[in-house]
């Protein structure tokens, strides 16, 4: 039997619409590169710089520490970049958590046809037509239907998928902690060198002055001969090396203020002016607690390790993943369906099914994935043994640093002392010869310089606190902190920190106590003066009193 051939005009309409869908869908596969343009990046710099301050309340007095951790713990944009993760981490466990759901599916369709499906039957021994044309559909007809589905395996696959994901939130915990403890301890430094530049700055500026009036006197004299000119030259050596010094160390300190507003998210450029408590409340306080306690508390809390126990886990619910893909696969389904077909007895029924599917190959793989599976295990487990020896030997080193910094901030103390008093027997001398002005100078430089060291000492002292700290895990966050203004945060940190003295408290993961509405401690009680006491409560909570 001949084809039939179709209508010129009709195939030529099939030609064009053919030749029309191809073009668009060729066009639509082609993708070019498209760069922001500068009127773009320049919009998004001005919404990013409107965002990084948004919300905050101003600083409009003096800074205190305690309120310094409080904005760096709340308006830090790393902090924040954190509390993202954490949540975008969240919410993943709670999407994949409807992974262990049966899966029910509902389709519905509309078919069409410009012809009658209509079938014949052909006699195989024969070749005769044995059934004249017909048909048992209509030419439109609707289709509908609702099934679930259910997968054992793919059930157990994302329950432990499921479990990973749990693990994966815990883990953005720990890295959100993590941050919060290197803020402290970065904050804990920079406010001090800040401190030390504002209470010095004008002390630094005026020897500075006095030095470089003193260089110019000491020229005139060894031009005039009135003193001898090796100790004229000795004497402008001295004062010179005292320059160089206060000018190195005022301009470390000036660029303190700039790190201390970066780590609270204040805009750049912006007048920052601290609470420094006086110098009696600066001291040493020497740690008597066992080194050997100490690891114990820093191998318990510290995030890092704690993220690589929650690796570990991760890999092991791996392991049983890649256990449960080498097993047969039992699915289940039931679901109604309908069609409106008018030649069907039933237009509405019901439908179920038990399929076992198993891909043999895997059979062959087993031994590779479950040695691979294994070893993820074993490598998680070098990881965290590798991060715990470098947490005690940064606890080591952070205790002996402290150790060597008290040493030091008591020498230079002692040192300041000397130097004043030797300022002052010069300073009240009567007589004022040039000889005299100039060793009064001299001294004034001196001493200056003894206070800028003994300022540098305590410093130094304060960063090697903030180290141990973070290398033990110790928390200061406050619970709520989103909901709290700065003033409440900042009461409520300090609260934290000052029950570090009191004794055992919860351990980490429990709730701390509220202490929203404790009354405000004194400005000079900040949580340096209780670091002691915190080591002893850190050490409490893991041995028990």
């Amino acid at each position: 039997m001949r084809a039939k051939h179709l209508p010129a005009g009709r195939a030529r309409r099939i030609l064009a619409c053919s030749a029309s869908a191809a073009a668009l869908l060729v066009a639509g596969c082609t993708v070019t590169p498209k760069p922001l343009t500068d009127v773009e990046r320049g919009a998004e710099a001005q919404a990013d710089l409107k965002a990084m301050f948004a919300g905050q309340e101003p600083l409009t007095h003096p800074l205190t520490l305690q309120e310094a951790y409080a904005r760096a713990l709340k308006y830090n944009l790393d902090r924040r970049v954190k509390l993202m993760e954490e949540a975008v981490a969240y919410d993943g466990l709670t999407v994949d958590s409807f992974d262990m759901l049966p899966k029910l599916t509902a389709e519905a369709g509309y078919l069409s046809r410009n012809n009658t499906l209509a079938e014949s039957s052909r006699s195989i021994t024969t070749g005769a037509t044995t059934v004249p044309p017909s048909t048992s559909s209509d030419n439109n007809h609707v289709t509908a239907d609702l099934t679930m589905s259910w997968n054992l395996l793919d059930f157990g696959v994302s329950y432990f998928a499921a479990r990973q994901d749990a693990d994966r939130v815990l883990i953005a915990q720990e890295r959100r902690r993590k941050v919060a403890q290197n803020l402290i301890e970065q904050v804990r430094g920079a406010f001090w060198r800040a401190a030390s530049a504002q209470a010095l700055g004008a002390k630094i500026d005026a020897s500075i002055k006095a030095a470089e009036t003193a260089l110019d006197t000491s020229r005139k004299v060894e031009v005039q001969g009135l003193s001898s000119p090796l100790d004229a030259l000795r004497y402008q050596r001295t004062l010179l090396d005292l320059l160089r010094q206060l000018d190195e160390v005022r301009d470390k300190l000036n660029i303190a203020k700039t790190e201390l507003a970066s780590l609270i998210d204040l805009p750049p450029g912006e007048t920052l002016t601290l609470v420094v408590p006086p110098q009696a409340d600066m001291t040493y306080q020497p740690i008597s607690e066992p080194i050997r306690d100490m690891e114990q508390v820093a191998l318990l809390r510290n995030p890092d390790l704690r993220e690589l126990s929650y690796q570990a886990r991760i890999s092991v619910d791996e392991v049983h993943k890649s256990i449960l893909r080498l097993l047969p696969g039992l699915s289940f389904n039931y679901g109604g369906q309908f069609d409106s077909n008018s030649f069907l007895t039933h237009n509405y029924w019901g439908q179920g099914a038990a399929q076992v599917s198993w891909n043999l190959l895997y059979v062959l793989q087993a031994p590779r994935v479950i040695r691979q599976a294994d070893d993820q295990v074993k490598l998680a487990e070098a990881q965290r043994q590798a991060v715990a020896m470098a947490v005690l030997t940064k606890l080591y080193l952070a205790y002996q640093q402290y150790l060597d910094a008290g040493k030091e901030y008591k020498r230079v103390r002692e040192l300041a002392d000397v130097d004043d008093r030797i300022y002052d027997q010069i300073a009240n001398r009567v007589d004022v010869n040039a000889q005299n002005a100039l060793e009064r100078i001299a001294a004034e430089v001196s001493a200056v310089s003894s206070d800028l060291r003994e300022y540098e000492g305590y410093a130094d002292l304060q960063a090697a606190l903030g180290r141990i700290y973070d290398t033990l895990g110790v928390d200061a966050e406050a619970k709520n902190l989103a909901e709290l203004d700065v003033a409440t945060l900042a009461r409520e940190t300090n609260a934290i920190m000052a029950t570090w003295q009191q004794g055992p408290g919860p351990a980490p993961g429990k709730p701390k106590p509220d202490t929203t509405h404790m009354p405000p401690l004194p400005a000079s009680a900040t949580e340096d003066h209780g670091l002691i006491g915190g080591i002893e409560r850190a050490l409490r909570d893991v041995f028990g009193p």
